[in-house]
């Protein structure tokens, strides 16, 4: 019997800021996938300006921007307990478009998660909320317990049962990658040491994006074979490509790791 997850992608896309991962979302909503972005980075302004030109394409974009408001104070920027409300709009947004998409999620939809560097922010935000600690001194287990939540709502998005595609971004963070092996790997990055070490596991493909080159000349690639450090993977190995151009690279990735284009 075929296993639910080899009819979906999971992907988790690795990159410095700036070498494009938002924008390569575009070639997915152009190719016929429904996109549902949980934008923690305020930076969707590039899908708008790639989908201009394809009304049809742009309204199969919905996103929700999910950032804490930070205030100054004295010329000191604050939060107040008020202004806390990210991470718990997180699940209640998804719970929301599953019923607006009919009930549950499809092979047609891509829940997207840019990035995980700042939605792990929003949820360290919720545990120092919860301790009384804003604009305090963190303590270990406000680490702990945003490490557990965020992995555990990874969980739960990614379980047998979740029938659609996943894509969380991510910038790039060094760590040693243990007591005895002091050498450092790129790592996805979020807030504490837990987050980075455990996410892979609930991803078939990890790929980087990167640019290749400076200037006029320069190119924007998804790599899914190893770049230094940085440990990458995929579902159908044989299937994909070593590299992709960025602007449509997405849908093509997804057209090789599924063997088909977007289906209900």
């Amino acid at each position: 019997k075929e296993h639910p997850a080899s009819r979906i992608v999971r992907l988790l896309n690795i990159g410095e800021s700036g070498t494009g991962k938002t924008g390569a979302l575009a070639s997915l909503a152009k190719a016929g996938y429904r996109l549902w972005i949980l934008d923690y980075d305020n930076g969707l302004d590039i899908l708008t300006n790639l989908l201009g030109d394809d009304p049809e394409a742009l309204d199969r974009v919905t996103y929700k921007s999910l950032r804490d408001k930070i205030t100054l104070a004295g010329g000191v920027p604050k939060i107040l307990g008020q202004n806390v409300t990210a991470w718990k709009e997180t699940g209640k947004t998804v719970e929301e478009w599953q019923e607006e998409a009919g009930g549950e999620f499809g092979p047609l939809d891509i829940l997207v998660i840019d990035t995980l560097t700042t939605m792990s922010m929003a949820a360290f935000n919720e545990a120092l909320k919860l301790g009384a600690r804003l604009n305090s001194r963190p303590q270990q287990n406000d680490y702990g317990w945003m490490a557990d939540t965020v992995l555990l709502f990874m969980q739960a998005i990614t379980e047998e049962d979740a029938n659609f595609n996943l894509i969380v971004n991510t910038h790039v963070r060094y760590l040693s990658a243990g007591e005895d092996d002091t050498s450092n790997r790129g790592l996805p990055n979020a807030k504490g040491q837990q987050i980075p070490k455990d996410i892979g596991k609930f991803f078939n493909t990890i790929v980087l994006t990167r640019t290749q080159g400076s200037g006029p000349g320069a190119r924007r690639l998804i790599s899914t074979q190893p770049q230094g450090v940085i440990e990458v993977k995929t579902s159908n190995p044989k299937g994909v490509k070593p590299t992709y151009q960025l602007e449509e690279g997405l849908a093509q990735l997804f057209h090789d790791i599924l063997g088909h284009g977007p289906c209900a």
